[in-house]
């Protein structure tokens, strides 16, 4: 299972930039990506939704066959 970090701020343009500064190469992120928070988003908590904030999503892989899922949240 994947852990997740969550990146929340009220700009869109800083959502965007936090995605460039994670490097997917490295091998331990599977994903990154950002959008405008709403309801369809499972992994902001719901306090979040619909109050004009934007997201970065960072999902990182399993690194071991023990690895503990972790969620962080971060508001910028």
């Amino acid at each position: 299972m994947p852990s997740y970090k969550i990146y929340l701020t009220k700009s869109s343009e800083v959502a965007s930039r936090l995605v460039k500064t994670f490097d997917i190469s490295t091998g331990d992120i599977a994903s990154v990506g950002s959008g405008k928070v709403n309801e369809g988003n499972e992994h902001v908590p719901a306090v979040y939704h619909e109050k004009g904030f934007f997201y970065c999503k960072v999902e990182l892989k399993p690194n071991g066959e023990h690895d503990t899922p972790t969620y962080e949240l971060t508001i910028c």
